[in-house]
């Protein structure tokens, strides 16, 4: 396995402090000298300098630690350090970094962290703080000719520590509120007078009540039990209830309609019971519902759960709630069961706040900057529920206080240009995740907090990982500078490889209606007919959904052998559709949960030969899970030596991996978008179109699988899909992995012919397109738009455009705004679908003609600079 490309030999080191130990508290660095290509390290006295050869950053030893002393623009020479720095070090993680630090070494080599990213030199500075007895290293990532630089702060040890009491970890379930208001009848209720004070604390709702019960584990069985009754004096109530997956392609009604029970009829609170089915449950939680079939509204009074027992319990129960009555419960429970979780519905339900706001005091980097104009940014998850005229995929505002806890981006701007600092986190506008903190400005500068590990996660012996930054810089506050030194710098840090990540793919899920039927298109039967469909579409892999797995069978060791081929469906195992695969030239990928351990993900590797890999239903609430899922998912793809990827997604609010983590280990599933149902993942033309250009916006696309339906399918009631073509389509995956989500098989004749054609023009250029940056030009969508997407690669004087006529527009030519090209230039233009040849001059106000003879078309374009201003604005002439 190639690991590393940098020719050690070659390298211009004078490592003085490869491992060396000091034993006293000293002014001076031990003297690092390295290079490699553009990016340079150098330690003098008690500096330390890197540079990259377009960014430069210098910290000053403090006995403290290191502090950030000069932070440089070397195209623009602009220093954005002014003042005097007051902080000791770039971090502060109180109670852990007290008192002098200790520097034990300072070594600077080449490095491409196993394979996870471009080449680099790696520094480290390596340190204790002896009166805690914690121990830090400060890793900074400098890439040749990269417009920033990455830093981080791992931390082990910790002896003398006074630790924080560790989190109560749960070993049951808990219940959160998503729908639903509390309420206790008032004392002189007359139902007070034969009814007790749990059965009187309700939950009510004008329709349904939505609750998510979460903390399940695969190897248990759950019961649970409702209390309701039907009091007050409005018209009689009737309720059902369903379980639903999480990702609301499942259901199941476990309770049909109902008559509450009536105190009015002087009867008394009944309970109703169900198991949770196994056809909902794909993570480790699941949605609950009761639903009004009539009456003034539904009302549910306790709810608690009985969980098949798997041994002593690791941790807390989540029992509040009147002592004696839990007590009776426990009593109540069936044989092998014990009671797990309990609910007083009125009493302490609490709403779930999405965004669990912390800005954490544990500070991992800081800027002594002026700040002139800082303006924040995030992007939202759980694209399957906002797929809507009224939810963006991005939000971007000013900063107007001194703290933004919602944003993984900060900009700061002035007349010299601008600094993008960028949270390497999970956190998401609508989820901000495990203590991803918050950006902060005070007089000594900008201050990143938020370090995902707090001392209880510490380790004695092994260094774990802090959330890391980047420092961006670009010589222009322009969106045109600001979006591509973004970009340069995400490709830098997530690279992509022609051989590994370069394809079409299609996924079995998209098409089914319902849970159940989307399973089917697993089968290997479904599979194989499917293989035969992809490979003549010039299709290049596919990937196998949920369904495949033992777990979702009905044989007696599917909780055993929950990952392996179920015998009905694979009595084979995987061995008929890899040779299937293979005699097509065609790549295979697999689904899996997050909750697969690393052997399952292994064998399942070495049986089908499985590439591309999706990981799903991950649930990420403090750093164990963090690390669990970092430490498998690199032990997995290096096990593979890098012939696997695996794409981690942002289709729901549960928090999972986000935009700017974890897309080393491959890539992220955008959205799904299905025909009918969920009626939440119906695609809507132009919404998808709007949805990719925001994405666009500052991150690479072709690290995004971008979904493609079957417009044709789609429910004609809900979208207007079917009114655009399949190579329009196609054609909204193709700034991004093109993915589709769907059985291709129910593509016939002519269709069949569009979207091979597509494919057949698009596939010859796709490397190319991958080696170049993709912005957003043209208008915002709304259905009546010229909007599109421009592939720009620096140096280069050949670029490429997709842009798309909306179906309500009724120009056949426009001029449309692009990026990167001055008033006057001259471009040669080829249209890639046509072959014809055109040539254009940029108006004055920077847009181009171009023509699109129908409405709800698009023309895919190659176009040539014939004289041009290049990206660093210097007049070039061909």
């Amino acid at each position: 396995m190639k690991m590393m490309s940098i020719n050690k030999a070659s390298l211009a080191v004078g490592l003085f402090a490869s491992m060396i130990s000091i034993s006293d508290m000293y002014a001076d660095l031990p003297e690092v000298k390295a290079a490699f290509a553009d990016a340079e390290v150098l330690s003098k006295g008690n500096l330390l300098t890197v540079s990259t050869g377009r960014v430069s950053r210098e910290w000053r030893w403090t006995e403290k630690g290191l502090v950030t002393s000069s932070l440089r623009d070397l195209n623009s020479g602009d220093e954005w350090v002014e003042g005097p720095v007051t902080e000791n070090a770039d971090w502060k993680f109180p109670g852990l970094t007290e008192g002098q630090a200790r520097l034990i070494s300072l070594t600077a080599t080449p490095s491409d962290d196993e394979g996870f990213t471009s080449d680099h030199l790696e520094v480290l500075a390596e340190m204790e703080y002896p009166s805690t007895g914690v121990k830090l290293k400060y890793a900074i990532w400098v890439y040749p000719k990269a417009p920033g630089i990455r830093t981080q702060v791992w931390l082990k040890g910790g002896k003398n520590i006074a630790r924080s009491k560790q989190e109560t970890k749960s070993d049951g379930v808990k219940f959160k509120v998503i729908s639903g208001v509390s309420h206790v009848a008032p004392e002189s209720a007359q139902e007070h007078k034969i009814a007790k004070l749990y059965q009187l604390s309700t939950l009510y709702a004008p329709k349904n009540i939505e609750l998510k019960m979460e903390g399940m584990r695969h190897d248990r069985d759950y019961k649970v039990m409702v209390s309701w009754w039907d009091a007050g004096s409005g018209s009689r109530r009737i309720q059902s209830i369903q379980a639903l997956s999480m990702d609301g392609e499942s259901k199941v009604q476990v309770v049909k309609p109902v008559a509450l029970p009536s105190w009015r009829d002087k009867k008394m609170p009944e309970i109703v019971s169900f198991d949770i089915p196994d056809s909902v449950r794909v993570g480790d939680a699941v949605n609950i519902k009761v639903i009004k079939e009539g009456g003034v509204n539904v009302c549910v009074s306790e709810v608690w759960v009985y969980e098949s027992e798997g041994g002593k319990a690791a941790g807390a129960l989540n029992l509040n709630g009147d002592p004696k009555r839990i007590s009776e419960l426990n009593s109540m429970a069936p044989d092998g069961y014990r009671l797990s979780s309990y609910m007083n519905c009125g009493g302490k339900a609490k709403k779930v706040n999405a965004k669990q706001n912390e800005a954490s005091e544990r500070r991992v980097d800081f800027l002594p900057v002026k700040q002139d104009r800082l303006t924040a940014f995030g992007y939202y998850n759980d694209t399957q529920h906002r797929h809507t005229e009224d939810h963006h995929m991005s939000r971007q505002e000013p900063m107007t206080g001194d703290s933004v806890d919602w944003a993984s981006v900060l900009f700061a701007e002035n007349n010299k240009g601008g600094i993008a600092w960028v949270k390497e986190s999970h956190k998401c506008v609508n989820r901000s995740g495990v203590d991803t903190g918050a950006f902060k400005k005070d007089k000594a500068g900008l201050h990143n907090t938020g370090s995902g590990l707090s001392a209880e996660y510490l380790h004695p012996e092994e260094y774990r990982w802090c959330w890391a930054t980047w420092t961006v810089l670009y010589s222009e506050a322009s969106s045109d500078q600001r979006e591509l030194a973004m970009k340069e710098f995400d490709r830098a840090r997530f690279p992509v490889d022609p051989k590994r990540d370069v394809w079409v793919k299609a996924n079995t899920w998209g098409s089914g209606n319902g849970g159940g039927d989307s399973m089917s298109r697993a089968a290997e039967s479904e599979v194989l007919k499917e293989i035969d469909s992809v490979t003549d579409l010039g299709i290049d892999v596919l990937q196998i959904d949920d369904g495949w797995q033992k777990g979702r069978s009905n044989e007696a060791d599917k909780k055993k052998n929950e990952w392996s081929t179920r015998d009905d469906w694979y009595p084979k195992g995987w061995s008929v559709v890899r040779d299937a695969a293979a005699s097509k030239g065609l790549r295979l990928g697999l689904w899996t949960a997050a909750r697969a351990e690393l052997d399952d993900l292994k064998r399942n590797f070495d049986e089908g030969g499985f590439e591309t890999w999706k990981y799903d239903f991950a649930h990420i609430s403090n750093y164990d899970h963090l690390y669990s899922h970092w430490n498998k998912l690199r032990s997995f793809l290096l096990y593979t030596e890098h012939k696997a990827r695996m794409a981690v997604d942002v289709t729901e609010n549960a928090p999972r991996f986000g935009y700017f983590w974890a897309r080393d280990f491959g890539c992220v599933w955008l959205s799904n978008r299905k025909p009918n149902t969920p009626a939440n993942t119906i695609p809507q033309p132009t919404l998808m179109l709007r949805e990719n250009r925001e994405l666009a916006e500052y991150v690479n696309l072709n690290k995004f699988e971008l979904p493609i339906q079957n417009f044709a399918r789609v429910n004609r009631q809900k979208s207007d899909a079917h009114l655009y073509g399949h190579g329009y389509e196609v054609a909204l995956g193709l700034m991004g992995i093109p993915t589709f989500f769907q059985s291709t098989y129910y593509y016939k004749g002519s269709d069949r012919d569009e979207v091979r054609d597509l494919l057949s023009i698009y596939k010859p250029v796709q490397h190319e397109l991958y080696q170049s940056y993709v912005f957003a030009m043209g208008d915002e969508p709304n259905g009546a738009a010229w909007s599109g997407f421009q592939w720009v690669k620096p140096g280069s004087k050949t670029g490429y455009l997709l842009v798309f006529r909306e179906r309500k527009n009724t120009e056949a030519a426009r001029h449309v705004s692009i990026r990167f090209c001055e008033a006057g230039d001259k471009l040669k233009v080829t249209d890639l679908r046509t072959e014809k040849l055109s040539e254009s001059v940029v108006s004055s106000d920077k847009k181009v003609a171009l023509e699109i003879q129908s409405a709800a078309d698009f023309v895919f374009l190659k176009y040539e600079l014939l004289s041009h201003k290049d990206l660093t604005g210097a007049q070039k002439k061909n």
